[in-house]
């Protein structure tokens, strides 16, 4: 079963009874009131702008320290909703986007800072809506928010990403494919569970626009196939940069519930918003770091336990920064220690079978390679 999000709490505070006069109860209540919403979504507020065929309505999120740090530039997320959200774009229909991916967990209060190769940035977040007569996500949503984003906030425009689930996610791969000026505009997309929509995939590759494409191989709405299509017709294209593509095992439609945006680590590490902060359309095309897990190893069950080593692993144009290991098949009852180093320690190895174990290497710009391992364990003494 999947881990259920843990809602936004909001601060807790020390009331004190007996107050000695009406006078300051009301006072601290009215603070009260007044800090409560403040600091839950004080970044959080609705926008509408014309556009060339009605008006736009959109949430914008600033994180904390946009505006006290007046000379800071921030990395920029465009998202897009599916199919479910669309709507008129009055602040009372947007409410619809917060019930998934990003803006969920905008809602639920989380700030959008996160930390990449030693430094904590903080995201500025915008996402339209989907006037209700569209059956796609036409391109001019996402100019009109490039466009306000450059003319009215501090973004760094070298680091705009696109990214959206389901319909919105076809909406990612659309946009970047329709020209290489606008894929040109982006600093990387990340398509979630897209349906068919890629049209062609040589904008994308000649404009070397770094791609992480999520799906999950039981989804019954949107194949998987679209997704490992698009990634095909981009490297088909001689793409210098190669697309990151992540399909889970099962999960279906709905893997952007929990997974695709998780801000932790629960079902991939790297997460999505680690890679986003990895891209800048003035680094250089990235060449993704090599994983070596090792030799097969053969022990004893009186043995029990084997030290891994990744050591061997390398990144040809830059440093590996996390070494991930993780079981992928064989009997019960093991466990790794210190599943994130170069060094763990699998333990419990009681019982003979061949055990497969996964060692993601990930670079400093967010790419990953991958080996495995094979642990045999034999009942009797191994001959050496």
């Amino acid at each position: 079963m999947q881990k259920p999000v843990t809602p936004f709490k909001y601060p807790r505070f020390h009331y004190t009874f007996g107050f000695q006069n009406m006078k300051l109860m009301k006072t601290t209540l009215a603070v009260l009131l007044f800090i409560i919403p403040v600091i839950t979504f004080a970044q959080r507020t609705t926008r509408s702008m014309n556009g060339p065929r009605g008006t736009i309505g959109f949430y914008q999120y600033l994180p904390p320290g946009y505006n006290s740090n007046t000379q800071l530039k921030h990395p920029l997320i465009i998202f897009l909703h599916g199919i479910g959200e669309k709507g008129t774009g009055s602040p009372e229909d947007l409410k619809k986007i917060n019930c998934c991916g990003i803006p969920k967990y905008i809602n639920q209060g989380h700030d959008m800072q996160f930390t990449w190769n030693g430094k904590t940035e903080g995201f500025v977040v915008l996402y339209p809506q989907l006037y209700s007569r569209y059956g796609t996500w036409e391109n001019y949503y996402i100019d009109s928010m490039i466009r306000y984003a450059k003319d009215s906030l501090r973004i760094d425009t070298n680091r705009i990403l696109l990214t959206g689930l389901s319909l919105g996610g076809g909406g990612s791969w659309v946009y970047p494919a329709s020209s290489i000026r606008r894929a040109r505009q982006l600093a990387g997309i990340a398509p979630v569970v897209s349906p068919c929509f890629m049209m062609n995939g040589c904008n994308i590759a000649n404009s070397n626009l770094p791609v992480l494409a999520i799906h999950a191989w039981d989804d019954d709405k949107a194949s998987p196939y679209c997704t490992i299509n698009a990634v095909k017709s981009i490297n088909d294209c001689g793409a210098t940069i190669h697309p990151n593509m992540i399909i889970y095992d099962n999960g279906g439609h709905y893997v952007w519930v929990y997974r695709a945006y998780d801000t932790g680590y629960i079902y991939f590490n790297p997460n999505i918003y680690e890679w986003m902060l990895a891209q800048n359309r003035n680094n250089k095309p990235n060449i993704k770091p090599v994983a070596k897990a090792g030799a097969d190893i053969t022990i004893s069950t009186s043995d029990d336990e084997v030290i891994l080593d990744g050591t061997a692993s390398k990144d040809p144009d830059g440093k590996i920064v996390r070494y991930v290991w993780q079981k992928v098949s064989g009997p019960s009852y093991d466990y790794i220690a210190h599943e994130i180093s170069p060094h763990p320690v699998v333990k419990g190895l009681k019982y003979p079978g061949v055990y497969t174990y996964q060692l993601r290497v990930i670079d400093d710009r967010a790419e990953w390679s991958t080996d495995s391992v094979r642990i045999t364990v034999v009942d009797g003494e191994v001959l050496k």
